[in-house]
């Protein structure tokens, strides 16, 4: 169910399951943070994607409506953890022209809470997110200690300065996906096009061995 924001007119979707049934409810605007009081009735029918460009995002307190994604079943979502405004606006230029739904995280503490409440299907990061160093990336060292079943299901993308745009070796040994080396943003979208491709393959290749292996046993 599409909804539109009277202040600042951004477009976003609530799944039908998050909708009160019979009475109306108040949630935030994603974008500006202004209130909106909701009537079952006065939403239409639609699916959008949009960028959720969180410019006020606090370091704590998050409401209950800003930690969940209000979207789609089906619908390929990515989390953008960049502070740089303008290089996260080509970042999701490039995610949104493959259909992904996209969340930009300015600061840590929002972009923890989002992952604890949601499941992404990619995650672009930039490795000194609000940090001096990349050891020190409290995001990176959160999805670094998920168990492995779980950091599975989603693609990671390191944003670089220095690191070579997809160095696969280096990726590998990190823990990453795909390092995109933040010089190489014109060709975003190709790079996540063909990495994203290539991820999905392996992985289906690899869960059919292993439900090979699992039926031989």
């Amino acid at each position: 169910m599409k909804i539109q924001c009277k202040e600042c007119r951004v477009e976003f979707n609530i799944p039908e399951d998050k909708i009160p049934e019979g009475k109306s409810f108040t949630i935030s605007c994603p974008r500006c943070g202004s209130p909106l009081e909701i009537a079952a009735k006065s939403v239409s029918a639609g699916s959008e994607a949009f960028c959720l460009a969180a410019k006020e995002q606090p370091d704590s307190g998050l409401d209950f409506e800003n930690e969940i994604d209000m979207v789609d079943e089906g619908v390929k979502t990515a989390l953008l953890c960049d502070t740089n405004v303008k290089r996260g606006e080509k970042i999701t230029q490039a995610l949104q022209e493959l259909d992904y739904w996209v969340v930009h995280a300015m600061r840590p503490a929002f972009a923890l809470g989002k992952l604890h409440h949601n499941r992404y299907h990619l995650i672009v990061l930039d490795e000194v997110f609000h940090a001096e160093k990349e050891s020190d990336n409290l995001v990176l060292h959160h999805i670094k200690l998920l168990p492995m079943h779980l950091r599975r299901q989603f693609f990671l993308c390191l944003l670089s300065r220095e690191k070579t745009t997809m160095d696969a070796k280096l990726a590998f040994k990190i823990g990453v996906n795909l390092i995109l080396n933040v010089n190489d943003l014109a060709k975003a979208k190709v790079l996540f096009a063909r990495s994203l491709k290539e991820h999905r393959n392996f992985y289906a290749l690899f869960n059919a061995e292993l439900a090979r292996k699992d039926y031989q046993s």
